[in-house]
């Protein structure tokens, strides 16, 4: 082995890896229980097949050249716009949505990858403004519309859930950019002024999710059954749980998208308060974690991607152990790393491995 190789495997973050794996291999546990006996007993196995995908994608985003990474930042931005505009207008209809494209049996959710292509194409407009921050509402003009051209055919979809989130992303790496407060008070006072007509022009199952928060009593039964099973499970959990696959919600079936957007209310259930909280603590020591790559971020570009990358790992799972919890809506975002689904498994990966690159190159 040369002098440069061992060099590079010293570099190597295996407790990144390590904690990021072991959160997969809960996930896939959880799945697990989740999908037993049922018609979806099969995704278990199709998880670990995506989580090997994963790590191709974290070592894709590990050694990919930071220069290049930049430079195409727009491209894979297009690209990305493109596929979705693609899906809005003729996408195949599944479930009444057009979230997904179809390969060999298997799909992929455009719209989880375009959660890092958009923060790819903000740290790279940002990096190569002239002026230097903090920014006014005429450098504001083009982030706004790189955030609303993705936004806008995600909510076509339909998948308000996502599209709102792609506009949450925006907000930290805008903030740690650095913006006069005159612009941002006019950003506010536009989205103040635009949430009226979002709510009625709103499906009227998004309505109801909306209507059933802020009160969760108004449809147990019909509309408002997600989150009283979410929290009836989390609930009955107690200290350490009732055991691997002995959960009465998840094994009758009482929580809908249990092995997606529920999955930590079967964790709760299953694994009690002992297993949230150890889940929970890698969950935050993976978001601190990723913030102290800071130090080797030595651009405003690689500044930005690694608050952009972990701000989106963070606050996706905060939503979702949130709204299973009834704290927040039903958005449909799923937890990631644990959710079954292989596109946002693939996407967090390749996020991860971006970030980890900065430690081998330190630029």
């Amino acid at each position: 082995m040369t002098m440069r190789a061992i060099v590079n495997l010293r570099r190597f973050d295996l407790l990144l890896l390590g904690c990021t794996l072991a959160l997969s291999a809960v996930g896939i546990m959880v799945i697990t229980s989740a999908t037993s006996g049922g018609p979806y007993s099969g995704y278990p196995g199709r998880q670990a097949y995506w989580l090997a995908v994963a790590l191709a994608a974290y070592f894709l985003g590990y050694y990919a050249d930071r220069r290049y990474l930049e430079r195409g930042a727009y491209i894979l931005y297009g690209v990305v716009l493109t596929v979705l505009l693609a899906l809005a207008v003729a996408g195949k209809v599944t479930g009444g949505v057009q979230r997904w494209i179809h390969v060999g049996g298997l799909t992929f959710q455009p719209s989880e990858l375009a959660k890092v292509t958009l923060v790819l194409a903000l740290a790279r407009y940002f990096n190569r403004r002239k002026s230097q921050p903090p920014f006014g509402l005429e450098e504001m003009v083009t982030p706004v519309l790189l955030v609303a051209a993705y936004a806008l055919p995600v909510a076509m979809q339909p998948d308000l859930g996502t599209a709102m989130f792609l506009v949450i992303i925006s907000v930290p790496v805008i903030f740690f950019v650095g913006v006069r407060w005159p612009a941002v008070l006019v950003m506010l006072f536009g989205a103040a002024a635009a949430a009226p007509s979002l709510f009625f022009s709103l499906k009227p199952y998004q309505r109801e999710r909306i209507l059933n928060f802020l009160r969760p009593d108004r449809d147990p039964l019909g509309t408002g059954y997600h989150v009283v099973q979410s929290k009836i499970a989390i609930g009955s959990g107690g200290l350490f749980g009732k055991g691997f696959q002995q959960g009465t919600q998840s094994q009758l079936r009482f929580i809908p998208e249990q092995h997606t957007d529920f999955v930590f209310s079967v964790l709760a259930e299953e694994f009690g308060f002992v297993g949230v909280l150890i889940v929970l603590g890698l969950l935050a020591f993976l978001t601190v974690y990723l913030f102290s790559y800071l130090e080797f971020a030595k651009t405003r570009f690689s500044f930005l991607l690694v608050v952009g990358v972990t701000c989106t790992f963070t606050l996706q799972a905060a939503i979702n152990i949130a709204m299973a919890a009834g704290l927040l809506p039903v958005v449909g975002l799923p937890l990631p790393l644990l959710s079954y689904g292989g596109s946002s498994l693939v996407t967090t990966y390749l996020g991860f491995g971006i970030i980890a690159g900065y430690r081998r190159r330190r630029t």
